[in-house]
Formats: C-alpha cells, structure tokens, sequence
C-alpha cells in the first residue's frame, strides 16, 4: 500500500480542516506525519521527523507533531519545548490515550481530530492568536519511508 493513500481525500481534507481551524486560535503549529515503518521505539521516529520537518523551528517552539506508522501500527506525539514545558505532566499520554482508543476502533481520522482539538485548547491557552500570526507550517499531512 502507498503511505499516502492511508487517508482518503475526504479524510486527508477533514484533518486539515481541523488542523486549520485550530491554529485560527493559536500561535501554535500541528502536524500529521505518516510513515509505513518504524523500527524500534515510535517517539524516537517521531522525533527524527519532528526535526527532518523544522519543527523545532517555530517562533515560539510551539509545534506538535502526531506521528503514526501505519505497517508497525506505532503512534506517538511530540511536542517541542515551549509547550511542553506548559502543559501538565500527563497531559501528552492522555491524549495519546484518547487516539489510540479511536484508532482501536478503525477510527483514525476522528482519533487524529480529537487529538488535535485535545491539543489545540492547550495551544489556545497557553499560546493564544496574536496580531499578525503567521503559519509557520504546512498543515497537510506529511509522508515518509
């Protein structure tokens, strides 16, 4: 299977849409990346393509990347240092959690959704829309190996 195919266009569109809206509120930056395989631990793959992407490059080190290998059915979530140095201890797995109960359920576009609208009202209160704001990301989703 192509990665890129994992997610219809009308899921590809829904999670962008979520991802979109959210950052109408927020300074923060969210991304979805999609691989076939991860060898070895998933938030180590997740932090490779965290920094293959620049994601530890925003304004406000404010980015989150959802990270899901499809073929070793892997997922994790990276958060760079701005937010995670905000938000509570197990506030991370929570959400994971949250996905993957979706995901158990063939649900993966709404798990990635409510993930990123779990993250977003974070993002919202701790780094809320200022002025000119610009997006410092593509919010389509990402593909690798």
């Amino acid at each position: 299977m192509n990665i890129a195919d994992f997610f219809s266009d009308e899921q590809k569109h829904r999670v962008k849409a979520s991802i979109e809206k959210l950052e109408q509120k927020t300074t923060g930056e969210i991304r979805l990346h999609v691989e076939g395989d991860c060898e070895g631990d998933a938030y180590q793959c997740a932090l490779n393509a965290f920094h293959r992407l620049h994601m530890n490059k925003t304004k406000h080190r404010n980015a989150v990347l959802f990270y899901l290998a499809v073929n070793h059915k892997k997922f994790a979530i990276v958060g760079d240092e701005g937010i995670h140095k905000k938000v509570p201890d197990n506030f991370w797995h929570t959400v994971k959690d949250h996905v993957i109960s979706n995901f158990k359920d063939g649900k993966f576009t709404e798990g990635i959704c409510e993930g990123v609208d779990m993250t977003g009202e974070m993002l919202k209160q701790h780094f809320p829309k200022s002025g000119n704001d610009k997006n410092q990301l593509s919010d389509e989703i990402s593909y690798g190996k």
